[in-house]
């Protein structure tokens, strides 16, 4: 009678594989704790972080000599505006993925200096727009004495899915341009 005795030369692999998977689940937790701790991070960040104020649209601004206030924010394609004289840069169509306002802002002149005024120093910042600057200004530069009043008009070029969209200007001007001018 032989009998045989156990091949101690082979693991078993049930035991094994059983071994192998939760080291894999205890390697997996380490990336996943870090992939929380930094989703918490940030959105503690995102949650505490204060927006930079604006005026609401239609609102007066402060500005240096005088205020500023936005009049209109009219889409280009609604109203077929185009300057007083041809500008290549409007006669081309808009970019895809976007779409051309033209917003008019009122200076006024309240102190005895008065307001220098340059159109080309401002932009529009927002959510999915980084400073833009206007495709044409007029008037491009203007000095208004005290009591003077300017209105100024600004074509710009913004993607159609900005959002939170702010005019900015010297002496940290920030006129709020609403929604109004999404035209998709």
């Amino acid at each position: 009678m032989s009998t045989m005795a156990p091949d101690v030369s082979t693991p078993d692999t049930a035991a094994t594989g059983r071994t192998a998977t939760r080291r894999r689940r205890k390697l997996l937790l380490i990336p996943l704790s870090l992939l929380c701790a930094l989703g918490l991070v940030l959105g503690y960040l995102f949650l505490t972080a204060k927006p930079e104020a604006s005026t609401p649209l239609g609102a007066s601004a402060a500005i240096p000599g005088g205020t500023a206030r936005v009049n209109g924010i009219i889409p280009l394609e609604k109203d077929g505006w185009l300057p007083p004289e041809r500008v290549q840069v409007l006669d081309e169509g808009p970019s895809a993925g976007t779409h051309r306002v033209r917003i008019l802002v009122q200076f006024t002149a309240l102190e005895g200096e008065g307001i220098t005024l340059d159109t080309s120093q401002f932009s529009v910042t927002g959510l999915g727009a980084n400073s833009i600057h206007p495709l044409w200004t007029s008037p491009a530069k203007a000095q208004l004495g005290q009591g003077d009043t300017a209105d100024a008009t600004m074509v710009f070029e913004l993607p159609n899915q900005a959002i939170a969209l702010v005019l900015e200007g010297p002496g940290n001007t920030r006129l709020s341009l609403g929604l109004s001018h999404h035209t998709s």
